[in-house]
């Protein structure tokens, strides 16, 4: 990891353990409209916006009709209503946030797939909201992951040099979008292993936010 100045995170199996609750009220979703989807099809809409995966899933599994704001509501509806009774953060993650803000040798922002309404909540939920002055969420973006533009727009208001910049990801749509942008990209094993992160460009993999710490911080 070369010359790095600011840390961006993904939200969803970075920051909270929350990949199986989103699948779990996806699938849901979908069935509650109407359409059965196949489990092999959910490792490939990881990190990517509800509006990409529905309008997918309506295309392959519905009628191409489906009235797909109405799904994103009830799938953030679904969602919410676990994520705030279950979900838990990934190990290590809010020590190793302390151990940023405490060093202040890196800038640091938030890029998710997720809306700002269901972010927010979370956010609220470990009371991390104060951490984080940069937050992209699908909301400010036309394109999401694995297009570069949300780590794009994220290093611009950073205003930092792409390269410069270290995305910490664990899906390979996450670390496509970061790598199309020009950053730097650390894969953290919580949802795919290292062989599928490093297969897609990750520059580095971890397994934890402890072994990402010794190589930042030591």
């Amino acid at each position: 990891m070369d010359n790095i100045k600011a840390i961006i995170f993904d939200m969803d199996g970075v920051i909270v353990a929350s990949e199986p609750i989103h699948e779990k009220a996806e699938a849901e979703t979908c069935r509650e409209f109407g359409m059965e989807v196949p489990k092999k099809e959910w490792d490939g809409f990881r990190g990517k916006k509800l509006e990409d995966i529905f309008s997918y899933v309506s295309q392959k599994y519905g009628t191409g009709n489906e009235p797909i704001e109405k799904m994103i509501q009830r799938k953030i509806e679904l969602y919410l209503s676990y994520a705030l009774r279950d979900m838990q953060l990934v190990e290590g993650a809010y020590e190793f946030l302390q151990e940023l803000k405490k060093s202040q040798k890196y800038r640091y922002a938030l890029t998710t797939s997720g809306r700002k309404i269901q972010q927010d909540k979370i956010l609220a939920k470990f009371n991390l909201a104060d951490f984080f002055d940069i937050m992209i969420t699908a909301d400010d973006v036309n394109n999401g992951k694995p297009h570069p533009e949300p780590y794009m727009i994220t290093v611009k208001k950073l205003n930092e040099q792409s390269s410069e910049c270290l995305v910490i990801e664990d899906s390979d749509n996450g670390i496509l979008s970061a790598k199309s942008a020009g950053c730097q990209a650390c894969g953290i094993t919580t949802t795919f292993t290292k062989e599928r992160l490093e297969s897609v460009g990750a520059d580095m993999v971890v397994s934890s936010f402890s072994e990402l710490s010794k190589v930042l911080f030591e």
